[in-house]
């Protein structure tokens, strides 16, 4: 029997532009998209509508077609058709056969999510793009809550990461230009990491570097200590060889200055005597977010 997979996007459906499309993307951006990426102004929506052909002629597959949510997988896959179209397949099955919880039935009203998106906090879009416009996204993996009386489990965690990526990857500029995650891994201890079982932790390395349809240009991992390398000793080998080239380990922030704009940066990882612009308090930073998302559902 077919499975419904358009379910793995409840929750946040009201923010999808429907078909009718119209490109977001900056001068700089569509020059990018076309040198790099294929993108042909004019032969967009028809790549598009073929994508969408197909899928719906797969009696397995019964999932999103709006059309800036199919550009995902065309931006992704360099507008290969056939590629578009594994990965598209891959992505849905390997969700709902391996990680069902990660972007299936995601209720966002559960109080085990609202306490990950509202008071953890663990996952923020920083508001400024770098210089070559992409998207910052900081990850505190040591800032979560993991003790007794948390409401929620791994499950909830990984639905609130899903969430959070793929929401963030309908930006068209995000999808041109990809992202650069910033891994803040200050006070990460070893309940940190076995909140997660490792064999969920391993398949989710492998979709996060081979199904998603992101670009993920850069990964800056900072203060990484013990319990980081026992982790990526277990799972590491899931992650694809050119995430791997993409990835620089940091111990200073001084070295991570130097690969992320300091304007881009919350006023927490900057030092208390510079002066400069920069994205703001994380507090204020997450509120925005939230009023941000509330405001797009009720419009």
């Amino acid at each position: 029997m077919a499975q419904d997979y358009s379910k793995c996007y409840q929750g946040f459906q009201a923010i999808l532009d429907g078909d009718k499309y119209e490109c977001k993307l900056v001068e700089k951006s569509k020059k990018k998209a076309k040198e790099e990426l294929h993108e042909d102004d004019k032969e967009r929506d028809a790549a598009v509508e073929q994508l969408r052909t197909w899928i719906k002629e797969q009696p397995h597959l019964t999932a999103c077609t709006e059309t800036t949510f199919l550009l995902q997988f065309l931006r992704r896959c360099k507008f290969s058709q056939l590629e578009a179209r594994k990965m598209f397949d891959n992505f849905h099955t390997k969700i709902c056969d391996q990680l069902p919880f990660w972007m299936c039935n995601i209720d966002v009203h559960k109080p085990a999510l609202r306490d990950l998106i509202t008071n953890q906090r663990i996952y923020v879009h920083l508001p400024h793009r770098d210089d070559e416009g992409r998207r910052i996204f900081l990850c505190q993996l040591g800032r979560f809550d993991v003790g007794k009386d948390i409401l929620y489990n791994f499950h909830d965690y990984i639905a609130y990461s899903g969430v959070t990526m793929m929401v963030s990857n309908r930006e068209e500029e995000t999808q041109v230009n990809g992202y650069v995650i910033f891994l803040d891994l200050t006070d990460q201890t070893m309940k940190h990491m076995t909140f997660m079982p490792i064999e969920f932790r391993r398949k989710l390395f492998g979709l996060f570097s081979n199904q998603l349809p992101a670009r993920i240009k850069s990964m800056i991992m900072y203060n990484a200590g013990p319990v980081w390398e026992t982790m990526w000793n277990l799972a590491g080998h899931f992650v694809s060889a050119k995430i791997k080239e993409r990835m620089s380990y940091c111990k200073t922030m001084e070295e991570v200055y130097k690969l992320i704009p300091m304007r881009c940066l919350p006023r927490e990882y900057l030092p208390d005597d510079y002066n400069g612009p920069c994205a703001g308090n994380l507090a204020d930073i997450a509120s925005k977010k939230i009023q941000e998302k509330k405001q797009n559902s009720k419009e």
